[in-house]
């Protein structure tokens, strides 16, 4: 092999690297790409109240539930939420952005804040 070719492969890799490192928003989403959760693993109860506040509250008019995508985010699936656990902390918590007309209060933000504290996974 010459010079070039192993140059052109070297590049190759490098940029592919590049490519794939940057579709992840944070060093836990290659933890949890598409299977986030194994079968042994149970749902902690920061998790679950998470879960919870999702499903009581993102779904009206169609906005992230019920296979509603408002502003990208889908959170039907546990893995959903897992990954978005970034998005949902700066929209509900950080700018008090969501749920639209009615922002959450201190304790529905409290409940976002322990998880990601906690580390922000199916088993917190």
């Amino acid at each position: 092999m010459n010079l070039k070719k192993i140059t052109v492969a070297a590049s190759l890799i490098i940029i592919t690297g590049l490519i794939v490192s940057s579709c992840y928003k944070d060093k836990e989403d290659l933890l949890y790409p598409n299977n986030c959760i194994s079968a042994a693993d149970v749902k902690g109860p920061k998790y679950a109240a998470v879960e919870s506040l999702i499903n009581s509250t993102c779904g009206g008019g169609g906005c992230h539930l019920s296979g509603g995508n408002e502003g990208g985010f889908n959170f039907d699936g546990t893995c959903s939420i897992i990954n978005s656990w970034s998005e949902i902390n700066n929209s509900c918590v950080n700018n008090s952005r969501m749920p639209k007309g009615s922002p959450f209060n201190a304790s529905q933000k409290q409940i976002i804040t322990d998880w990601v504290n906690a580390g922000h996974k199916y088993t917190d």
